[in-house]
């Protein structure tokens, strides 16, 4: 099925477009702190961002991949990102999102996910999902658990493409 469009209150979940790619960078792609607990580095350069946008645009019409992009409905500005996708390492789909820097502590990534958890029950079908994060991160964990997410167990965390080794929590969500 193909990456719909989702819609809150305040904001627009919709597919990337290679248009987003210039506001993908400058926003979250090019900024060391957004990357400093994620799987991904920060992107170096302009081009970086467009094969990551390139990689999206493959993904639109996967059925084991969903990636928003998180647009303010009020001035249509791009903040950030949010995602669920199966992953083979936990045998279990699993969640992601991250904010440009500007969109920190506004409620955003909670309000998007809400949105992709109903999207994940009522479409999907989904029964359980998953999400990881380091423990130095503790705002993530403060989103999943607003999410009504469950302490699973502490695990092994990998951030920025295996070069930095953490520790980190998994948590679980019945749907």
């Amino acid at each position: 099925m193909r990456t719909p469009v989702l819609e809150t209150e305040r904001l627009l979940l919709r597919p990337f477009e290679r248009a987003d790619t210039r506001d993908v960078f400058e926003c979250w792609g090019s900024d060391p702190d957004v990357a400093k607990y994620m799987f991904w580095t920060s992107q170096k350069n302009i081009g970086e961002t467009e094969e990551w946008i390139s990689f999206e645009l493959g993904q639109i019409d996967k059925d084991n991949w969903y990636r928003f992009a998180i647009v303010l409905k009020e001035t249509h500005e791009l903040a950030g990102t949010c995602l669920i996708y199966y992953e083979e390492e936990v045998a279990c789909w699993e969640i992601g999102y991250n904010l440009g820097k500007r969109y920190w502590g506004k409620g955003y990534t909670t309000e998007a996910m809400q949105e992709l958890l109903r999207f994940a029950r009522g479409t999907l079908c989904l029964k359980a999902v998953v999400g990881r994060f380091a423990k130095e991160n503790p705002a993530s964990g403060h989103v999943m658990e607003k999410l009504g997410f469950e302490y699973e167990k502490n695990i092994p965390f990998v951030c920025n493409d295996g070069t930095v080794h953490r520790e980190g929590m998994q948590y679980r969500l019945y749907l």
